[in-house]
C-alpha cells in the first residue's frame, strides 16, 4: 500500500471517528427529550424511532464522512481534508500528508471501541448458536408448529436464536398453566420469532456502540419494552381478551424466577411487568407514526447528502486549515 492510499484511509477514519463522537454527544443532549416524545407513540412506531435514533452516531458518521470525502476526489492529493502542510506536525514526510499524532490517537480509540463491540456481538452470536445446537440435540416434542417443549422443572419461556429463532417452553411452565394461558404464551413466543425480535435486539445493541453508556442503556431498555408491548398487543388482539393476556403475564411472572438476560434472548417474562399490564388494560389510543414519514426522511437525507457535500467539505477544511 502506497503512502497516498494509507493517508487517504487514515484521513477517512479520522473524519468518521470525530463525527461519530460528536453525534454521540448530541444524542446524549437530546436523549431525555427524545424518550419523552417516543413514549407517546404506539409500540411499532416506537421501535422505528428507537432503531433510527440508535443508529445515528455510526450511520450518520458514515454519511457525513462520505459527504466530506466525495468532493475531495477532484483534489490532486485525493485527501478528504488536505490540511497537513507542516512537516513537524505530521506522521511522515510532508508530501505524504499523513495524519497527525493526535488524529492517530482518535482513530485508535474509535477502532478499539468498534472492535470491542464487534467482539461482543460475535460472542453473543456464538452463544446463541451453541444454545440452538444443544436444543436441537435434545429430544423435544412440539406444542405447535413453531414452539418446542423441553424437559425441565424450571419454568421457562423464550425465543432463542438470532438468524433462526425458535420458540421454547419448558414442562415446568406448561404443567402450571391453563389451556388458555398456554395458548397465550405459545402465541407470544411465536410472534417474537415471527418478528425476529432477537435479531433486531442484537443489531441495535451493536449500532448503539458509540452512544454514551447511559443513552445506550436507555435506548435498549425502551426498545426491549416496546418489543414486549407490541407482542402483548398482538396476542391480545388475536385472543380478543386483554384481561386474559394480562393475567397470563402475571401468572408467568410468579412462576418464572428472574433469569439474567444477556444478549439477544427474548423471554416471555420480558421487562417492566407493571407497564405491560397497565398498557393492556388501559387500552389507550397512542399516536401512530405516519407511514410516509420514514420514506420522506430517507429522501431528505439523500437530497441533503447530494446538495450539501461541497459546502460541508469546504466549511470543514476552512475550519481545520485556519
Amino acid at each position: 500500500m502506497t503512502d497516498e492510499n494509507l493517508s487517504l484511509i487514515l484521513h477517512l477514519l479520522y473524519i468518521i471517528s470525530i463525527i461519530t463522537l460528536i453525534l454521540g454527544a448530541l444524542c446524549w443532549l437530546i436523549n431525555p427529550f427524545f424518550i419523552k416524545w417516543v413514549i407517546k407513540f404506539n409500540p411499532q412506531s416506537r421501535l422505528i424511532l428507537l432503531r433510527s435514533f440508535g443508529s445515528i452516531p455510526l450511520v450518520g458518521a458514515l454519511v457525513i464522512g462520505a459527504m466530506i470525502s466525495i468532493p475531495a476526489l477532484n483534489h490532486s492529493s485525493a485527501l478528504p481534508i488536505d490540511h497537513c502542510h507542516v512537516s513537524t506536525n505530521c506522521m511522515g514526510p510532508p508530501a505524504s500528508h499523513m495524519v497527525t499524532i493526535s488524529e492517530l490517537a482518535v482513530i485508535g480509540a474509535a477502532l478499539c471501541i468498534f472492535c470491542w463491540a464487534s467482539l461482543i456481538a460475535f460472542m453473543q452470536w456464538r452463544r446463541s448458536r451453541t444454545l440452538l445446537e444443544r436444543l436441537d440435540a435434545t429430544s423435544c416434542s412440539m406444542l405447535s408448529p413453531n414452539v418446542q417443549l423441553i424437559e425441565t422443572e424450571l419454568p421457562l419461556a423464550f425465543s432463542l436464536g438470532i438468524f433462526r429463532p425458535n420458540a421454547v417452553l419448558s414442562t415446568g411452565l406448561v404443567n402450571n398453566l391453563s389451556s388458555q394461558q398456554l395458548h397465550i404464551v405459545c402465541t407470544h413466543e411465536e410472534v417474537h420469532a415471527q418478528y425476529r425480535d432477537s435479531f433486531y435486539k442484537w443489531i441495535l445493541r451493536f449500532m448503539c456502540t458509540f452512544h454514551y453508556p447511559s443513552v445506550k442503556r436507555g435506548i435498549l431498555q425502551e426498545h426491549a419494552l416496546s418489543l414486549e408491548l407490541r407482542v402483548d398487543q398482538q396476542v391480545a388482539r388475536s385472543t380478543q381478551c386483554n384481561v386474559a393476556v394480562a393475567e397470563a403475564i402475571v401468572k408467568v411472572q410468579r412462576l418464572m424466577s428472574p433469569i439474567k438476560n444477556e444478549g439477544p434472548l427474548c423471554q416471555f417474562l420480558g421487562t417492566e411487568l407493571e407497564l405491560r399490564v397497565h398498557y393492556l388494560l388501559e387500552q389507550a389510543t397512542d399516536s401512530v407514526l405516519p407511514k410516509h414519514t420514514l420514506l420522506l426522511s430517507i429522501i431528505f437525507v439523500l437530497i441533503f447528502s447530494f446538495c450539501g457535500s461541497l459546502p460541508l467539505h469546504n466549511t470543514v477544511e476552512a475550519l481545520i486549515t485556519r
